[in-house]
């Protein structure tokens, strides 16, 4: 019988994240696969520390250095990373703390006995005296460790939206995030699907925005449930199903995905179509196109046809050709994070000066897609102002477009938060992404 640490595997994984630069995604998949053996309870196990560890690493290293004699840059990648693991157990997770500390000093004196002690010592520190950290209240650089938010992020945010709403969207985007998943409409309806999933041992929940929206948990592959494998739905959360929705594409109409990849907008716009009609997807990599293919045909959609293209590059041939055009741009992703926590180790402030002069590029050449009268819908999954509010305001100001009200696509509870053409979703207000739609129409000149 193979016996598999799961808390050695937690710290294999922090480490190829750390020391290797791996997206926590493919860290996880890779890890996982590895040791396959591995019960689904232990899976869990992985899954949460390690996607745990990373949504609250500021805050875990600065525990770790707070009580270390050792300044944490020069402790060792593997030995950091069974701290690291041992600290999210110690704080976030309900695991006894001497199960915590000895299975990490058992996994450290294996690789490195000499560094047992050291190990053993820095979290019996923690676990006795972690709650005796205080933080200033109305203090950026606390709310950064606190909340293990970028600081410069902190910073523009409280610019924006001001202290407490700041510390409010931190501390929501330190939560496991939901999974969403969005209902085949064309294959299936809400009370077959919820039949299927509940056969699996799925645990259901409405969304919070919209009808065709299922939140689920209690399944470790999602790709092995009957109603996946029958194509009755695909993973988004409700935020992107939501821009689809204020898109409202129509049967027989023409559409334009612009930045497809990896498909769910294009998927629903097609259910929501009746598959009738045309929807071009397209992208600059064949094995997102690939991937596009792939989840049309289990969905039974064949009204979409993805194209290799760089939506830089100007296509003539597409002047006023579709009635709708949805450009869901590149980004900084602060709308994800409590999904992607690596991009609290990979962006930085610099990186939203450059996504704008993308974006505008990008609505500079896509706007021309647009019949006159037809519809863009301009999406991102980031809460920046530069990247949103700023960008539509000067759209609008040199573009013959015109912004369309959205408040019929909101329950009663959000529509008030549509302004002008658009919707900031907040992951602390909505419980879904962070994420920005706006509505603009051409005008008939």
């Amino acid at each position: 019988m193979v016996v598999i640490n799961l808390r050695e595997v937690c710290a294999l994984a922090l480490e190829d994240i750390f020391l290797n630069g791996t997206y926590s995604n493919e860290a996880l998949k890779n890890i996982l696969k590895k040791n396959g053996a591995m019960p689904k309870r232990d899976k869990a196990f992985v899954t949460e520390n390690v996607n745990g560890t990373l949504r609250n690493i500021i805050y875990i290293d600065y525990v770790i250095d707070y009580f270390s004699n050792t300044p944490i840059n020069k402790i060792k990648p593997w030995l950091l990373a069974v701290l690291r693991s041992a600290v999210y157990q110690i704080i976030f997770m309900n695991v006894p703390n001497s199960a915590a500390i000895n299975e990490a000093v058992k996994i450290v004196k294996r690789r490195v006995p000499s560094l047992a002690g050291f190990a053993n010592a820095v979290l019996r520190k923690i676990s006795n005296d972690y709650n005796k950290i205080t933080f200033l209240e109305n203090n950026a650089e606390n709310l950064s460790i606190k909340y293990s938010h970028p600081l410069w992020i902190v910073k523009m945010w409280i610019s924006h939206y001001g202290y407490d709403f700041t510390e409010s969207i931190c501390k929501a985007n330190c939560d496991k995030p939901p999974v969403t998943i969005c209902i085949n409409i064309l294959k299936t309806n809400k009370e077959k699907i919820t039949k299927s999933l509940k056969n699996d041992n799925v645990t259901l929940s409405d969304g919070v925005i919209l009808k065709n929206s299922i939140r689920i948990s209690n399944t470790d592959n999602i790709q092995m449930l009957d109603a996946f494998k029958m194509g009755y739905f695909h993973v988004q959360d409700e935020s992107s199903s939501l821009a689809v929705n204020i898109l409202s594409p129509k049967e027989e109409e023409k559409i334009l995905d612009v930045c497809a990849s990896p498909g769910g907008k294009t998927a629903l716009m097609a259910e929501l179509m009746n598959n009738k009609g045309t929807i071009i997807a397209r992208d600059i990599s064949d094995s997102r196109l690939e991937l596009i293919e792939e989840n049309s045909k289990r969905l039974g959609i064949s009204i979409i046809k993805t194209e290799k293209h760089n939506a830089l590059d100007f296509d003539k041939n597409d002047v006023e050709k579709y009635d709708r055009v949805l450009l869901d741009a590149p980004c900084s992703g602060l709308g994800i994070m409590r999904k992607k926590a690596d991009i609290r180790l990979t962006k930085n402030g610099n990186d939203i000066d450059s996504l704008v002069k993308l974006q505008r590029q990008m609505l500079s050449t896509v706007y021309k897609y647009v019949k006159k009268g037809g519809i863009l819908v301009y999406s991102t999954c980031t809460v920046s102002k530069k990247e949103n509010e700023k960008n539509i305001e000067w759209f609008l100001s040199n573009f013959p477009f015109e912004a369309v009200d959205i408040k019929k696509y909101l329950n009663n509870i959000y529509a008030p938060d549509a302004k002008n053409g658009f919707i900031q979703l907040f992951t602390n207000v909505h419980n879904t992404d962070g994420f920005f739609i706006a509505k603009l129409k051409r005008k008939e000149i």
